[in-house]
């Protein structure tokens, strides 16, 4: 059967946005619109769905700008505030509570969310809030007809979730990937992938590591996403190898069994 997903980078940057609040770097000054980024986060639809994965610290303003309507789904990676702390953004696509929204996480993670968001998921949830319903996974499963596959990945010493949809996979804030995962990324068209900066991180991969990542992935096309201001958009694309590019907010890639596609 055929299929065809749309990929919209919400956001690209750390946890931090870039421009980075006082930071008077190249990048952070340069007024780029291809070096101003929000956080990272990304927008799938495919098979009629609208899958979103991580609500970041800057939905609302992400929704606005790419005409977000309607969201099926909700796929967190993990706990951290840039990747979570939108989830009340949700509240106008559950039409303010009339609605519900399935939210997908591995059992670490959902904790976090319980603990970290408990007027939304307590035993005594406030009026004004999204309705969210939120699902412990760790083995694959389907939304309708779209079968999701989640990757174990580390994050530091936590264990967190990367995602594969057909063939597009995500993975971000990582510094390893078990064997497990990189089978399961077997034969994929397009890998989205974070590279933090440089310099080695503890719980990111840098550029190299990245880069080495990809070389063993061997994906048709991969993009750098969750970038800090220590990356230039245009060095970037000038000194990557060809089939590997930085993400810019507002990318929109087209990927089916055929190959990937840039949209805008």
């Amino acid at each position: 059967m055929d299929w065809r997903i749309k990929a919209t980078v919400l956001g690209c940057a750390t946890s931090t946005g870039v421009p980075v609040v006082g930071c008077g770097c190249p990048v952070c000054s340069s007024g780029a619109p291809e070096n101003i980024r929000t956080r990272s986060s990304v927008f799938l639809e495919t098979g009629g769905l609208n899958i979103l994965i991580d609500t970041s610290t800057d939905l609302r303003a992400q929704a606005l700008r790419f005409g977000i309507e309607r969201i099926s789904a909700v796929l967190y990676t993990h706990s951290h505030a840039d990747h979570t702390n939108g989830m009340d953004d949700l509240k106008p696509f559950t039409h303010f509570g009339k609605e519900t929204i399935d939210c997908y996480a591995n059992a670490e993670t959902a904790a976090n969310l319980r603990n970290n968001f408990g007027y939304i998921f307590g035993v005594n949830p406030a009026d004004a809030k999204p309705n969210l319903r939120l699902n412990e996974i760790e083995e694959d499963f389907f939304l309708g007809d779209t079968k999701i596959v989640p990757l174990g990945i580390r994050h530091g010493q936590w264990n967190i979730l990367g995602y594969r949809v057909k063939d597009f996979a995500y993975i971000t804030d990582c510094n390893g990937i078990p064997p497990r995962s990189m089978e399961k990324l077997k034969g994929i068209q397009m890998l989205i992938i974070g590279a933090l900066r440089y310099r080695p991180h503890p719980s990111h991969f840098n550029l190299e590591e990245t880069l080495e990542q990809i070389e063993a992935i061997s994906p048709k096309r991969a993009v750098l996403t969750h970038m800090s201001c220590d990356l230039d958009y245009f060095k970037l694309k000038k000194d990557l190898p060809e089939n590997v590019e930085p993400a810019r907010d507002g990318a929109v890639f087209e990927i089916t069994e055929a190959g990937v596609q840039t949209v805008e």
